[in-house]
């Protein structure tokens, strides 16, 4: 199995056109318009109702048509504007919008539900990173949630979210961290993986001609002799003075399952054994194989726990409310409004 690694990345939807005006310093929050904010505008709702339950944790109209929304805007910039057009046979851009949508909104909801089961809360620190956050925008910030369509309420629980997360990451990775599970533990999944730590240095030979990979390639006989030798071959392997062509570093953690030169030479080696010359088509390496790095075991198993709670979460719609939605048709909607904002904005300028 390859090693997972899971990141959260919440982004906030800003158009061109308003972050230059923002830049510019030029908007004028009296001319907007309607006070609506612009899901509600294009989908008829208030925002607040439940659309899905995941696990039992809410997730309301606003959240998930925000996930649209942006679905949408991203799927845009590959050319794709019109949500009708078809992907696949009976597959269209509205079916992957929706489906995209509610992919973020379990996810966002399941990290909220475990923080909750295991008791892990925003910090002070957090909230006032939050505050820092929407701080930075000075006077705009009102004016960039209008443009986004959505609530106060509804970006402190997107940006708390991505806070949380952080906060179960280092509790789960961080040595030390209430929810990391033991060394032997992690030791025993490091074997069941194939998980190898070591310093590696490479040396490409992409570019050399035979006189160069002759020359190469005794420059890293030279760097295993040296490591070789050491009493202590984790300092000679730091204390190496290599050329700008050598890369280095220093403890990778590799996948055995992962069938390359590299990683069989690896597997091969004991615990602070030096490997000779291991060549591939690419370069020559020479590696020293170290204790198995736990964290990064740690950050493998804190991804697979939260893509198993996100595979097996139970996913409830409220019908009454989900079945209002036709994405194509909302995002329509939005996209027209949001232009009409944008049109306004650069009225005020003229």
């Amino acid at each position: 199995m390859k090693k997972e690694t899971f990141r959260l990345i919440i982004r906030f939807l800003v158009g061109t056109a308003l972050s230059l005006l923002l830049c510019a310093g030029m908007i004028m929050t009296e001319k907007l318009g309607s006070n609506k904010p612009l899901i509600q505008q294009a989908s008829g709702l208030k925002g607040t109702e439940t659309m899905m339950t995941v696990d039992g944790e809410p997730v309301s109209a606003e959240e998930y048509l925000y996930m649209v929304s942006y679905s949408a805007q991203t799927l845009s910039y590959y050319g794709v504007t019109d949500l009708s057009v078809e992907l696949g046979e009976g597959y269209t851009a509205a079916d992957y919008v929706a489906n995209q949508a509610e992919s973020q909104a379990v996810q966002q909801a399941v990290i909220r539900k475990w923080a909750k089961d295991v008791s892990v809360t925003l910090t002070e620190e957090d909230q006032a990173v939050l505050q820092a956050q929407k701080d930075a925008y000075g006077d705009d910030f009102q004016t960039l949630l209008k443009v986004n369509g959505i609530s106060e309420a509804q970006y402190d629980q997107l940006i708390g979210t991505s806070l949380l997360y952080d906060r179960l990451y280092s509790a789960y990775c961080a040595e030390g961290g209430n929810l990391r599970p033991s060394d032997s533990d992690l030791t025993a999944m490091a074997e069941n993986h194939g998980l190898m730590t070591a310093d590696v240095l490479f040396i490409s030979t992409a570019e050399l001609d035979d006189d160069g990979k002759a020359d190469a390639k005794a420059l890293m006989e030279d760097y295993a002799r040296q490591i070789g030798a050491a009493e202590d071959r984790i300092a000679a392997f730091a204390a190496l003075e290599t050329g700008e062509n050598v890369t280095v570093t220093t403890s990778a953690t590799y996948d055995s399952c992962e069938e390359t030169v590299l990683n069989t030479a690896l597997a091969a080696l004991a615990e602070n054994e030096v490997s000779g010359v291991i060549e591939d088509e690419g370069g020559y390496y020479v590696a020293l194989r170290r204790a198995t790095d736990l964290s990064a075991v740690a950050e493998m198993a804190f991804g697979e726990d939260m893509s198993a709670r996100m595979a097996n979460a139970q996913v409830e719609h409220n019908d009454a409310v989900y079945s209002k939605i036709n994405v194509a048709a909302y995002y329509t909607k939005f996209s027209a409004a949001q232009q009409k904002l944008y049109a306004q904005l650069q009225e005020t300028q003229e």
